[in-house]
């Protein structure tokens, strides 16, 4: 929602916002910097013809809303009192001069029509018994005018303004009314469950803490916790007027646990408004995203028919992916969209990371929000999922579609991304290479957006050029968030195909920045082990950091580090049969579901075929779809017994619950580095300069293959009555180096692959 004070702009674009969503491109937008220059040029003509012509006149007017007064303000761009009448102006420079006048344009002048006749009247003045009031489009190329002139009377000045601002304190009072509501009860608010679970309680009060004093904690709470709840539930707690939460997670599955708590904390639901935000390509109603008032119903009108959609999401107050669906179909209006209208308002919204993260898709209406209270879940994954948000590529594939353009003026401009793209390869070869001066890339990609942005509707009529104009704006645009001393720029050429990126090496100084903006931030995960790594990785070296205690105990686990089956890649095959034979073996000691997590489809396609025909399994494919996949755990849950096989790292080895499906057991075979590349290679050597030998391979290597495994080795202890065995198939489990990586609770001992059925076996005699 909109906080504090309010200008004139935002209470225009609040109130008389209109017409379809994603007009018909009114040209190309122009730069701040040139309209301003514009302005000034058109305020100066004014001052050499207008005597008494005033610019930039600056307006404040105080107003009661609810149990708080605010300041409305703004600077007019031009204003001239004469007789009869006063003149007020606001410029808008455009590259194509419209044929009428926009709403919110129109409606900030009148405001400011309004303020002047207020001001006047307090200050017993008589300035005129009318108003002209004007929105001046200036063309930012010829410098051509047009204008849209409107009389009002001072009477009809003042009456806009006061509905103005009727409407804008009826919904804010409406919604402090809510808040006020929903503060009383999360005042006396229980904890959901009969009890906490171990650690639950400890942990609500740590985020409690963090949360009411604009804290950044980094948590460890051991998968199957039951953290979610944990951290939400406290998060409610300390809510506060306009106070919001922003529940971030990289996967669906987090997504889920945190609308089910949610739904926990507010079963009603009653006094707790949540929103899930899902990406417009998931959400969209229409085939191939259009985003076309013309081709898209739901964008036609969509200004018109919103607010009736936002107050009924509201009125629901549980505002899932399913609900805002429903909503947005009854009223013909854009899902995307209406979920971002009602987040203005929600308590709770639950999206990704990058709605707050990614400095191109992230939201601006939360910038700055210091009353935000963020939780990142999976907090494991945010360097690397940040450091991605910030690598930008340009590929020669783009460029050779964009190269058949019937536009001859751009055509030579990609000509010449080309040429520089082929001047890149010539000096580095084929392969990977590091590219030291891109500057003759930079030129031309810099001459290829200057020549765009002369154009108007420049992708609708030439819509080869789509792919090359984003990649090259977003290539330009990298400047403002990759510094040079974090990033690297990499060649990688394979025969005609070309792709230079621009690779964040170390985001952590963006993400701590970011974070800044905002209340207090709690970073959450079951794997964030080692801590000062994770600290580090996400900007807050010196920031605070609290293992919960786990809720389960050593002996509900046996952690067997098998040292003598050969899992590098040369010497699988001949691993192979010995491996096949601890699974059925270890499946043997104890009947049940088991999971065995593989590094690649190809090795989890031949673990699964050496195993016994008998044996029931399960197999992750490539490619699954969200309903495949949930067939897949379905059949696995249904059965007493099987073997489902996974690749590490990928949706069924996180944020899974196999409660309803326990296991017995999981095997996690190889230790899963990724392959040796140049970018992982740039990486550790930064951190090797900027943090001391040694950090580079655990950043760049270790950490990603050790935070899959522990991931899905996370998946077996659920509940203090869970008990279970793990497998870690691969000679370097035993190193200290990588042990240093596993949770607290976990006693792991060296073992041969013969020595595990024994050991099982007694391990399960012992469980009773």
């Amino acid at each position: 929602m909109i906080r504090g004070n309010l200008a004139v702009r935002q209470l225009a674009a609040l109130v008389f916002t209109s017409g379809d969503l994603y007009p018909a491109s009114a040209g190309r937008p122009v730069d701040a910097e040139e309209g301003i220059t514009r302005q000034r040029e058109a305020q100066a003509r004014r001052f050499d013809g207008w005597p008494g012509y005033q610019a930039e006149v600056s307006f404040k007017l105080e107003f009661s809303c609810g149990t708080s007064t605010r300041v409305l303000g703004g600077r007019l761009d031009g204003l001239l009192e004469r007789d009869g009448a006063t003149l007020i102006e606001e410029f808008k420079c455009t590259s194509v001069l419209p044929d009428q006048a926009d709403s919110v344009d129109r409606g900030q002048a009148w405001l400011y029509a309004g303020l002047h006749a207020c001001r006047a009247a307090q200050d017993d003045e008589r300035t005129g018994s009318s108003y002209e009031i004007s929105v001046v489009y200036i063309d930012a190329e010829t410098r051509e005018e047009r204008s849209f002139t409107e009389h009002a009377s001072t009477s009809e000045a003042l009456d806009f303004l006061s509905w103005a601002l009727l409407c804008y304190v009826a919904r804010i009072e409406r919604h402090q009314e809510r808040t006020a509501a929903r503060d009383a009860w999360n005042a006396d608010l229980a904890f959901p469950m009969p009890a906490y679970r171990p650690s639950q309680q400890a942990i609500a009060r740590r985020v409690y803490r963090t949360l009411t004093t604009s804290g950044n904690l980094l948590l460890e709470a051991p998968t199957g916790s039951g953290k979610s709840l944990a951290v939400l539930y406290p998060a409610v707690r300390a809510q506060q007027k306009d106070a919001q939460i922003f529940f971030l997670t990289s996967r669906n599955a987090g997504a889920r646990a945190a609308l089910e708590a949610s739904a926990q904390i507010d079963s009603q639901p009653a006094h707790l408004i949540t929103l899930e935000i899902t990406a417009k390509e998931k959400i969209c109603f229409v085939e191939g995203m259009p985003c076309d008032p013309e081709r898209c119903p739901y964008a036609a009108g969509y200004y018109d028919r919103a607010p009736a959609a936002v107050n009924e999401l509201l009125q629901r107050g549980y505002g899932d992916r399913a609900a805002v669906e429903d909503v947005a179909r009854t009223h013909e209006v854009c899902p995307f969209e209406l979920s971002l209208d009602t987040a203005r308002w929600a308590d709770l919204i639950v999206g990704d990371y990058n709605y707050l993260l990614d400095p191109v898709v992230r939201l601006q209406r939360f910038g700055g929000h210091d009353e935000l209270h963020v939780l990142i879940d999976e907090a494991h994954q945010l360097s690397a999922r940040v450091s991605d948000m910030l690598s930008v590529s340009l590929t020669r594939r783009s460029v050779r579609g964009a190269a058949d353009t019937g536009h001859a003026a751009l055509a030579r401009r990609v000509a010449s991304i080309d040429r520089a793209l082929l001047k890149l390869r010539r000096e580095g070869g084929q392969g990977e290479s590091e590219v030291s001066d891109p500057a003759s890339l930079n030129r031309a990609v810099s001459r290829f957006l200057e020549a765009a942005a002369g154009e108007d509707q420049l992708l609708t009529l030439y819509p080869e050029l789509t792919d090359l104009y984003f990649e090259a704006w977003r290539w330009q645009r990298s400047d403002a968030w990759l510094d040079d001393d974090v990033s690297a720029v990499l060649l990688n050429a394979s025969g005609r195909q070309i792709e230079v990126t621009r690779l964040c090496l170390d985001p952590s100084r963006y993400i701590a920045q970011t974070l800044d903006e905002y209340g207090g931030v709690v970073r959450f995960s079951g794997t964030v082990t080692p801590m000062p790594l994770y600290q580090r990785l996400h900007g807050a070296a010196t920031g605070e950091a609290e293992r919960a205690q786990s809720p389960f105990q050593q002996e509900q686990t046996l952690v067997l580090a098998v040292d003598d089956i050969p899992t590098f890649y040369r010497q699988r095959e001949q691993g192979l049969e010995r491996l096949a034979r601890m699974i059925e073996a270890l499946a043997a000691t104890r009947p049940g579901r088991y999971l065995v997590a593989v590094p690649s489809y190809e090795y989890l396609q031949q673990v699964a075929a050496a195993c016994h025909p008998d044996l029931i399994c399960h197999v992750q494919t490539p490619g699954m779809t969200r309903t495949q996949t949930d067939d897949v755990l379905r059949e696995f849950a249904c059965r007493d017994k099987g073997i489902l096989f996974i690749v590490s790292g990928g949706i069924l080895g996180e944020s899974v619950d196999f409660t309803a499906s326990a296991l017995c057991g999981v095997v996690l075979v190889g230790l899963g580095l990724p392959p040796p590349s140049l970018s992982r290679d740039l990486v550790a050597a930064h951190f090797d300069e900027t943090e001391g030998d040694g950090w580079g391979q655990m950043v760049a290597y270790a950490q990603p293959a050790l935070v899959k495994n522990v991931q899905a080795a996370g998946r077996l202890i659920r509940s203090p009555t869970d008990f279970g065995v793990i497998c870690l198939v691969d000679p370097r489990f035993t190193s200290r180096d990588v042990q240093r990586f596993f949770p607290g609770h976990w006693t792991p001992q060296r073992a041969s692959a013969r020595d595990v059925p024994a050991l099982a076996a007694s391990f399960w005699q012992g469980v009773v």
